[in-house]
């Protein structure tokens, strides 16, 4: 005998259009929440709105900012300098602006060893939506200079 959690039960069976019906409710619930939840309850502001960006670097690079918050976290296993400041392996440096504000500074990387053994450094942007950026995205990407 079968246990009752392996036994299937053809009225379980959902057609494609139900499943289409669930979806669509779904999809309405999302936009719903989405909607009531676009402002702070206790403030009535906005909520800031914001995406990460993360990039990965083994060279010696200038990195263009162009971001209101950037992270750099030294990965690897060689010392590296990022703006002056030295970073040893699994230190990091984050550097953030007030709400509204875009840091546009080239940041520039060095590595304590010139060949690419133990090199990487991770560096996560957050760029805020409510500011928009100077540039375009294929813009910004261009500042970043190998």
């Amino acid at each position: 005998m079968k246990p009752q959690h392996l036994k299937i039960n053809i009225q379980d069976e959902i057609s494609a259009d139900q499943l289409k019906l669930k979806y669509d409710k779904q999809a309405n619930q999302r936009a719903m929440y989405e909607q009531e939840n676009k402002f702070s309850k206790s403030t009535g502001q906005p909520y800031q709105q914001y995406y990460v960006e993360t990039k990965v670097f083994y060279t010696t690079a200038n990195i263009g900012s162009d971001c209101n918050d950037i992270t750099f976290i030294n990965a690897g296993t060689t010392n590296l300098v990022i703006a002056e400041v030295p970073l040893l392996p699994n230190q990091s440096l984050r550097i953030s602006g007030n709400r509204g504000e875009l840091d546009t500074t080239q940041y520039q990387l060095t590595f304590a060893t010139p060949i690419n053994t133990g090199n990487q450094l991770i560096v996560i942007f957050t760029y805020n939506d409510n500011t928009g950026s100077l540039y375009t995205e294929s813009e910004r990407d261009s500042n970043v200079q190998f």
